[in-house]
């Protein structure tokens, strides 16, 4: 205590020599001290609730009120982000307190400026509940298929909600529907019970217009701090979609490779709080337009010199199909030493014979895909335009394309030899702005489900399956007298996997471990879904063979379906690739001259197209020669790939990044020279 009291006596003693010091004067000082003492009873005065006016009591309890609701929606919110599991939110809260309050803060923020707006607690914390309730919906729903959490891109595709709805079970919906009433009547009759004792009605009967004009100066006051403060708490989202540093913000790690981590590491609102400004691209060093105009004349030479060595594509009579299919994946595969079996275990026969015979038979290897469970437009956008979105953390075709307009692709680089384009996607054309982004591709037809010819489902399934897909191909083959280039995305493989879409079982699964009956289920509904798309693959193959037209066809998978928990949640990075990797092949129904035992490179989508020009040594734009040193040198350009680990950039991928911000979001120098 000795030690103590010399402290205190120490700081006693400074204060008093800096009062005489700069306050000299006696009658300064008492007068000082006077006021001081004034001021601090007349504020004092506020710390009890009996002096309080109505005004003040309305804006304490209102604010006391909405900070109570703050740390409830966001333990709300939580729950929601981990799939209802009380003890993950649980550990969550407790286990990272200063993380779990700041979002709260956030949260009191948010409902702060809403009131400040609407001027009801009650009808605030109502607004919110409903938002918060349909948010964690959406969330779990993506979750649930792909593995993922929501992130601020998603919403660019509200336009296509109710597209978007047939990938729900509609009880589902009509539950958090009810979930919303019931919880807006227990808040309203809260608001009865409760809202007069604490004052969260208006009051001040006697003196009415004073008290909303006092009320109106503390609300513009509450929504102008609200803001500052919000924007002034959240600096983790302002950074430079740096993809492999890490930030470390409240003891906390931001992963810019791996929103899952980020989102359980910081909680749901700073996670997606940090993604919104990868919504727009940023400009790379370096750029301008002498520096992409000197990319352009390198490759341009290059091209010049190499396509002397190759076919002209508008001399050669062969059309060139791209098929995407949706979710297809080999239950047989293995890769980097791991065997899928290992880990899901079929029972009941091989699930893609086709796929097998052609895979001994015809050029093959494997893509590593963008995504888990989904990602199916930046798959399709980066096959088409052999353009990476490593460098992109949105979506191109909704946040990009819209507003850049015409890119290239391999359908405007055939269109240019000659070539008639069309695009067939089994599905509504508006999801992901298609009928906006695949006509700038260059795809000047677009064939969607209202416009094609035939349409079968298999089962109880809502998606037109892929013999129908495939029929509509050879239609459009056939109904032209020149030379196509087509585009097929199928959906047949797509999700939900309902048990009752198939009267019969043919494939049962085993696991290394234990999941849910519900699970799978899913599993084995999606394994009967593929088994007849793989049947209809056999069948489109030998129907191309009896054509006396030349076709060349690139198939692939565009990613697994988002089954595979154990492999995609496992601690091994090289076991975690298992629930990335589809395959892919290169068939022609003509002598092309291939190497029909090559195994293929394993690359990612921005490579294929270029692999399959290659094949046929046909000449190329010079972006694509680009891309052949890119694919040289970085065959997989896969955030997941690299795991968070740093490779040493290139001048080839830094011309590669520059060529790709100035056609998505620069000037465009590269069309324009």
């Amino acid at each position: 205590m000795k030690n103590a009291d010399d402290e205190y006596c120490n700081v006693f003693k400074a204060y008093r020599l800096l009062y005489w010091r700069f306050l000299p004067r006696p009658s300064i000082r008492t007068t000082l001290a006077y006021d001081t003492i004034k001021a601090m009873k007349k504020y004092l005065k506020y710390l009890n609730p009996k002096t309080w006016n109505d005004t003040t009591k309305y804006i304490i309890y209102s604010m006391l009120f909405l900070a109570i609701m703050a740390i409830l929606l966001t333990w709300f919110l939580e729950f929601y982000y981990f799939i209802n599991d009380f003890e993950k939110t649980w550990d969550f809260v407790f286990g990272r307190p200063v993380v779990f309050l700041f979002n709260s803060f956030l949260m009191w923020l948010i409902l702060l400026f809403i009131w400040a707006i609407c001027g009801r607690p009650i009808l605030t914390s109502g607004i919110c509940y409903a938002i918060v309730v349909i948010i964690g919906f959406i969330h779990v729903a993506k979750y649930n298929s792909r593995g993922y959490p929501l992130l601020p891109e998603d919403f660019q595709l509200a336009s296509e909600a109710a597209s978007l709805t047939k990938f729900v079970d509609g009880g589902s919906i009509i539950r958090q529907i009810l979930f919303i009433i019931f919880g807006e009547i227990a808040l309203f009759a809260f608001s009865y019970f409760c809202g007069k004792k604490f004052h969260l009605h208006y009051r001040g009967d006697k003196n009415k217009n004073v008290f909303l004009r006092h009320l109106g100066i503390a609300r513009s006051i509450i929504l102008l701090s609200s803001i500052c403060v919000f924007l002034l708490s959240t600096n983790f989202a302002r950074h430079n979609n740096n993809k492999h540093g890490e930030e470390t913000f409240l003891g906390t790690t931001f992963t810019a490779w791996n929103q899952n981590e980020n989102y359980t590491d910081n909680g749901f609102i700073i996670g997606f709080l940090y993604n919104l400004q990868k919504l727009s691209l940023r400009e790379p060093d370096e750029y301008s337009e002498a520096r992409i105009a000197s990319i352009k004349e390198e490759y341009s030479n290059i091209a010049e010199a190499e396509n002397k060595k190759r076919k002209d594509p508008s001399k050669e009579d062969v059309n060139v199909i791209v098929i995407l299919n949706e979710s297809f994946f080999d239950m047989d595969m293995e890769f980097q030493g791991k065997k899928f079996s290992d880990y899901y275990k079929v029972e009941g026969g091989d699930v893609t014979p086709e796929l097998h015979k052609l895979q001994k038979s015809t050029p093959s290897g494997w893509m590593y895909s963008l995504d888990y469970g989904g990602g199916t437009a930046n798959i399709e956008f980066e096959m088409l335009t052999s353009m990476s979105i490593f460098w992109i953390s949105t979506t191109p075709y909704t946040a990009l394309i819209p507003k850049a307009g015409e890119m290239p692709s391999i359908a405007q680089m055939l269109k240019k030899s000659g070539y008639n384009t069309t695009a067939i996607h089994p599905f509504v054309g508006g999801m992901y702005k298609r009928n906006i982004v695949l006509k700038d591709e260059g795809l000047d037809s677009f064939i969607t489900s209202d416009e094609m010819d035939y349409t079968d489902h298999d089962g109880s399934s809502e998606y037109i399956n892929d013999r129908s897909a495939y029929n509509q191909v050879l239609k459009t083959l056939k109904d032209s007298d020149e030379k196509q280039m087509i585009g097929l995305i199928t959906m047949q493989n797509h999700t939900p996997y309902n048990p009752s879409t198939y009267e019969r079982q043919d494939f049962h699964i085993s696991m290394s471990e234990e999941i849910s009956d519900d699970r799978k289920q899913s599993i084995e509904t999606y394994l009967q879904t593929l088994h007849e798309s793989d049947k209809y693959l056999g069948e489109f193959i030998s129907n191309l063979k009896s054509l006396d037209e030349k076709v060349v066809v690139l198939f692939f998978g565009d990613h697994s379906p988002g089954l595979f928990e154990i492999v995609n949640s496992n601690d091994d990075k090289e076991v975690r690739d298992l629930s990335r990797v589809t395959p892919y092949f290169v068939w022609a129904n003509y002598d092309a001259e291939f190497d029909n035992n090559k195994q293929l490179p394993t690359t990612s989508p921005n490579c294929m197209a270029n692999t399959m020009l290659n094949m046929l040594n046909w000449q190329k734009s010079p972006l694509y020669y680009l891309v052949d040193n890119v694919c040289k040198e970085q065959p997989i350009l896969a955030l997941t790939y690299f795991d968070g680990s740093t490779f040493e950039s290139s001048k080839t991928l830094q011309d590669y990044e520059l060529v790709i911000y100035d056609l998505l979001g620069g000037k465009k120098f590269w069309m324009n020279n």
